[in-house]
């Protein structure tokens, strides 16, 4: 059975045994997929943060870092994109016990030899179907409607596009993610909004009107607001903060925002996309994790780089 989309489905498939791999690729190829490799269960994680295929094939000869381990930590990290369907290969006999640690682990299929192979690609038919229609509704929210700022999902596609240039370039590249809190001089700091979500609402307001038009801002969470900024580095990711701070600071002033609203901050920035080695998507990841160390009370600044943040 062929699939029938509008463009054939990308399968990255992840073996370290070029029998195997030569051997999926031409069954997959058989049933209309178009097929990228990988050898390597480290180079299949940053794949997988580009989040531009339909499947992933996930094949146990991987040596660096088993594929268990591989879909264990796609399921549970925050930067890569769930709807894609994990298949786990195994070129012996089903064991049981690996099939049940492979779907503990977050995989959607397992497979192993002698393979039925017709009632495994009807079921992938369906899971990418279903995908399918997931992004297309993603789509249809690319843009808060409340806040007129990009989604999680929209921040995330177009994550990918300011990285290929910043690549090319060799710019500077900063994420700072936020975390506004109406602050209270009885209570401190809080992270409940008052008045309603049309609070939260009015200081997103703030950001896209002082953000540059080269800045995307956009949420990463129900409360968190990120700034993706090019040609950005850490001294001018401080400095972002600083301006964003005052403007908030005046607009309570002027009654544009209810409440004196604090900012915590968390970042992390590079002097050369290129040469850091990390894309974007993980820029983004870590100024989420500096956030999480920003101090909750007090007066002074919250503003935390990823690159301060404690070793273990």
């Amino acid at each position: 059975m062929e699939l029938s989309l509008e463009r054939p489905p990308l399968a990255l498939i992840a073996c370290s045994d070029d029998w195997m791999s030569r051997a999926l690729e031409s069954v997959f190829q058989q049933h209309g997929y178009v097929v990228a490799h990988t050898r390597s269960g480290s180079q299949t994680l940053e794949l997988a943060r580009l989040s531009n295929h339909d499947l992933l094939v996930l094949d146990e000869s991987l040596e660096d870092v088993k594929a268990v381990a591989v879909c264990r930590t796609i399921r549970e990290g925050g930067q890569f994109d769930h709807s894609v369907p994990i298949v786990i290969t195994a070129p012996t006999p089903v064991d049981p016990r690996a099939r049940m640690a492979a779907f503990a682990a977050g995989a959607w299929e397992y497979c192993s030899h002698p393979l039925d192979l017709e009632p495994v690609f009807v079921k992938l038919e369906t899971f990418i179907r279903a995908r399918g229609e997931l992004l297309t509704t993603r789509a249809e929210e690319f843009v808060n409607s409340t806040t007129g700022l990009y989604t999680a999902f929209g921040l995330r596609q177009l994550a990918g596009k300011l990285g290929a240039r910043a690549l090319r370039k060799h710019e500077a590249f900063a994420c700072v993610a936020f975390a506004p809190q109406v602050h209270d001089r009885e209570i401190g700091s809080s992270t409940l909004w008052k008045e309603s979500a049309a609070g939260f609402a009015d200081v997103a307001h703030v950001f896209r009107e002082q953000s540059r038009q080269s800045d995307v801002v956009g949420h990463v969470g129900d409360l968190r607001l990120a700034i993706l900024a090019p040609d950005t580095d850490a001294a001018g990711a401080r400095l972002l903060v600083a301006r964003l701070q005052r403007e908030l600071d005046r607009a309570s002033q002027t009654k544009s925002i209810g409440g004196k609203v604090r900012l915590r901050a968390g970042y992390s920035a590079v002097s050369d996309l290129a040469e850091s080695q990390v894309n974007v998507a993980e820029l983004v990841h870590r100024a989420e994790s500096a956030l999480d160390h920003a101090p909750i009370q007090g007066e002074g600044d919250a503003i935390v780089s990823f690159d301060d943040l404690p070793v273990f």
